[in-house]
């Protein structure tokens, strides 16, 4: 009996704040953790994401797996600082922000194409990154950035926030400006 009086409360606290106990997001019955674990991504692993994986977003992690079919080649998930989760505090506006959100909203990948005999290359021209931002907004991302000054080729931001409008921005030499700038 002491254990589902436990249970009430624990249930009733994720219903008021939103959260499970390990501070993730959580959308339905079970804890986030415990539906990430079981999802079936088909081409990502957990490991892609390292301390970030308890974190992620799910409705993210399916699009990105959506993403990864509709695109028919490799997507790397960025290994740079703060290319999946960061900590920015709790007024940091960054899908990335862990501390707004409770979770991460946002991942940097970088896209390849078939290089022939090379194998695959990244993404580098305005015709292969029309290509990833039209397939990023058929899967449903709500946060589309393409950057053109990131190494080893162009980077592609995509996010999960939450809103009815697109947002789509480009980072060229470092200055953000409209997507259109980088598009074909």
């Amino acid at each position: 009996m002491p254990w589902l009086i436990l249970g009430a409360l624990l249930g009733s606290l994720v219903l008021l704040t939103g959260k499970s106990q390990a501070g993730t997001a959580d959308t339905g019955s079970g804890t986030g953790a415990t539906r990430r674990d079981s999802m079936n991504l088909k081409h990502f692993t957990k490991d892609e994401f390292g301390q970030w994986w308890p974190l992620m977003n799910q409705e993210l992690l399916q699009k990105l797996d959506a993403f990864r079919e509709q695109w028919g080649a490799p997507v790397v998930v960025s290994p740079a600082e703060g290319g999946i989760g960061r900590h920015l505090g709790e007024f940091g506006t960054s899908q990335h922000n862990v501390d707004a959100w409770g979770e991460v909203r946002a991942v940097d990948v970088f896209p390849m194409v078939p290089a022939g005999r090379a194998g695959y290359r990244y993404i580098n021209n305005a015709e292969e990154r029309q290509r990833a931002y039209d397939v990023a907004r058929a899967v449903g991302f709500t946060g589309i950035g393409l950057y053109t000054d990131t190494s080893p080729g162009n980077m592609l931001h995509v996010d999960v926030r939450p809103t009815e409008q697109l947002a789509s921005w480009s980072r060229v030499n470092g200055d953000y400006l409209g997507i259109g700038r980088v598009l074909a």
